[in-house]
């Protein structure tokens, strides 16, 4: 059931699920439903590495191209767009992030994604 809320809306529905678009995106908020502040984990960046199909030679050098790219994504789309969002503050050159001051504009969302997290589809790659 949808119902209005009390507080005004800063950010529209649209740009939010723009932003929640992205699965490490998605991953990095929902860390930071947890705690304020948190060092980005390699879990968010290379996400689907376990998972990921073994060729007859084990083809590591594709595996680690993959994870290099996603880390790529993460520190070169993924963050900047969150930060610039307003949700996170992050300290570039490292892998701290906090929450931003639009953080809580976004967390409602968050909180009913991460409680009915095994019924939402996760992603396959």
């Amino acid at each position: 059931m949808c119902g209005r809320h009390e507080l005004p809306i800063m950010m529209g529905a649209s740009k939010v699920f723009g932003l929640l678009a992205s699965d490490r995106r998605r991953r990095v908020l929902l860390l930071l439903c947890e705690e304020e502040s948190a060092e980005v984990p390699e879990a968010v960046s290379c996400r689907g590495d376990a998972a990921a199909p073994r060729t007859a030679g084990g083809d590591e050098r594709a595996r680690s191209r993959s994870r290099r790219l996603r880390r790529l994504r993460l520190y070169h789309a993924d963050l900047p767009k969150l930060a610039a969002a307003g949700l996170i503050d992050w300290e570039r050159g490292s892998d701290r992030v906090s929450r931003g001051p639009r953080f809580e504009e976004v967390e409602p969302l968050l909180d009913a994604l991460a409680s009915s997290a095994s019924e939402v589809p996760q992603e396959i790659f």
